[in-house]
């Protein structure tokens, strides 16, 4: 039996669910205790400056332009503020503020928010597998598919694991990724010596394509 929420009957969320460029972020849980109710939506356009490479400090980075908000049902979006579109550059903070109305049953379970942006600057990026090879040697890593929505041309890393395709003192020369993939810099840079110092784990810092893209990615050592 279905109540109205004025009646006694409970709204309950069990999470706010925020869907960004394909991620989506869990924002914890509420009770919602009216029929209209707000929810604050915290968004920092984080730069990548956690990465100390050269080329990526001077890099261009876009601004993100938030075009709308979506609330998906059975909740209604009644106003937002600041009104979209919202310009929010790199290292830049922003908090929506969201005037929601409830349903009108008694519900529990996700609320579901999207921020929608101009997607003509992004690709979108489905890679299948990742594959690493050396001297003939081929292996799959083991990692999920991954879906990327990203900036044309921006850095982003991938982490592989050398074990089995080099040895203690083994010298790595040369780092290539396939195309529409550039390779931009590995971490510890190239040439370097597998050694205790360095270990196994090697990041690679690659440039995204600047078009959409389905397919492996594939990462070449000698």
């Amino acid at each position: 039996m279905k109540f109205n929420i004025f009646k006694g009957s409970k709204v309950g969320i069990t999470a706010i669910n925020l869907r960004w460029r394909g991620a989506v972020h869990n924002m914890g849980k509420m009770e919602v205790k009216s029929k209209e109710f707000e929810v604050s939506i915290p968004f920092h356009n984080k730069p990548q400056r956690d990465y100390t490479l050269s080329y990526i400090k001077t890099q261009t980075v876009p601004p993100v332009v938030i075009t709308g908000i979506e609330v998906k049902e059975p909740f209604k979006l009644v106003s937002v503020e600041p009104q979209t579109p919202v310009v929010i550059k790199e290292d830049e903070k922003a908090v929506f503020k969201l005037k929601l109305a409830a349903p009108d049953m008694g519900y529990e379970g996700p609320l579901n928010v999207e921020l929608k942006s101009d997607a003509t600057d992004l690709a979108h990026i489905e890679i299948t597998k990742v594959m690493v090879t050396r001297g003939g040697k081929e292996a799959e890593l083991p990692i999920k598919p991954m879906i990327l929505d990203l900036p044309k041309g921006q850095v982003f890393r991938q982490t592989i694991h050398l074990l089995g395709f080099a040895e203690f003192g083994t010298e790595i020369k040369k780092v290539s990724v396939n195309k529409p993939f550039l390779f931009v810099s590995s971490d510890p840079a190239a040439p370097f010596k597998i050694d205790k110092k360095t270990g196994f784990m090697v990041d690679v810092y690659l440039e995204s394509p600047k078009s959409n893209y389905g397919g492996p990615l594939e990462i070449e050592i000698s």
